[in-house]
């Protein structure tokens, strides 16, 4: 059996020993006998948690990227990369799925990654419940069982002439996974995903005061989680909101990073340590001039994906990210608890 193993590196958790191979690039021009050095992009995942779900199995079999100008660059993996519980790489853990790929140099557009649907491949096991289906839509009906599919992520990005870059996608599955209605027995996996240059991320972390979880307002609900959004909504006069994406629900089969508005880009689990303290994690966070807030709820578990749901949030805190640091945030103000 393959041994997998965690090493950290400038700060961020990768897992290796996943038995990735080198694939070659479709579509841009060989280099023949040239001396110059060639241009490589690695791809890692990473995952925003969800309530209810104890693991997500998920397997890729290839990456396509589309340059600003140019033919498709199709990165297909010799053997298909499974990632046993996307549910583990949480924080700054991160999985590679390919690692210096060989690809033309400049400006890109999007890209595809393409996930193999269906038991055994790509499966979620709830908390309550029995091992079920994960599919990309569409993929669930009959002649697309196990067919893989993709899902593209409009997010530009840049790869150095002559250099490496280092990115990360992280699976939003609090917005991105969800159950059809009447229980059809499987799951989809929908396109929310954020794509960051791991030179440009940091990390916000910190705690929730056992006041806050202790309150009358929390006590009885499930679901502790800290949003995070875009911008300082406080000076910004907004309020959070919850994770439904219009555009995912009405079955578009790409994500534009660019529109979030109020909605959170990306969410942290609370959970409580040895010490009895509450704390969270969210990693990936690329630092920009405009800043973030996050907003903690206690009732995550209530937040549908596919619905526009009323959740409560206790405190909303801007915060500032500078690459390759970690920014800390306390929640502390006591909720109050709505009147009978």
């Amino acid at each position: 059996m393959m041994n997998t193993k965690l090493s950290r590196i400038a700060g961020y958790s990768i897992i290796t020993g996943l038995g990735l191979t080198l694939l070659t690039a479709c579509g841009g021009s060989g280099g023949g006998g040239s001396s110059a050095k060639a241009s490589t992009a690695s791809f890692s995942v990473t995952d925003a948690p969800v309530d209810d779900i104890d693991a997500v199995k998920i397997t890729f079999s290839r990456i396509d990227l589309k340059p600003a100008s140019g033919d498709v660059v199709s990165l297909t993996f010799d053997e298909p990369v499974v990632i046993p519980n996307l549910l583990e790489l949480t924080g700054n853990a991160a999985s590679p799925i390919i690692s210096d790929a060989v690809v033309p140099a400049g400006d890109y557009q999007w890209l595809r990654i393409f996930v193999t649907g269906g038991f055994p491949d790509s499966t979620v096991l709830p908390k309550l419940g029995n091992e079920a289906d994960l599919f990309i839509p569409g993929q669930q009906n009959g002649n697309n069982n196990g067919t893989p599919r993709s899902l593209k992520l409009n997010k530009s990005f840049t790869v150095p002439t002559g250099g490496s870059a280092d990115f990360t996608i992280d699976f939003v599955l609090r917005k991105g996974l969800t159950k059809p209605a009447n229980d059809k027995g499987y799951y989809l996996l929908r396109p929310a995903m954020r794509l960051v240059n791991n030179v440009e991320v940091g990390t916000i972390a910190g705690t929730v005061d056992p006041t806050v979880i202790a309150s009358n307002a929390c006590s009885g609900a499930t679901g502790r989680s800290v949003y995070l959004y875009e911008g300082d909504l406080n000076a910004n006069t907004q309020v959070p909101d919850d994770i439904y994406d219009p555009g995912i629900n009405a079955g578009s089969d790409e994500v534009d990073e660019n529109v979030s508005g109020q909605r959170p880009i990306s969410s942290a689990e609370v959970s409580q340590d040895d010490t009895g303290a509450y704390h969270f994690e969210i990693g990936f966070v690329r630092a920009t001039e405009a800043g973030y807030s996050v907003a903690f709820t206690c009732q995550s578990s209530l937040d549908d994906a596919a619905s526009d749901d009323d959740i409560s949030f206790t405190e909303v805190i801007p915060v500032m990210v500078t690459a390759k640091q970690t920014s800390t945030v306390s929640f502390s103000e006591v909720p109050v608890a709505p009147a009978p």
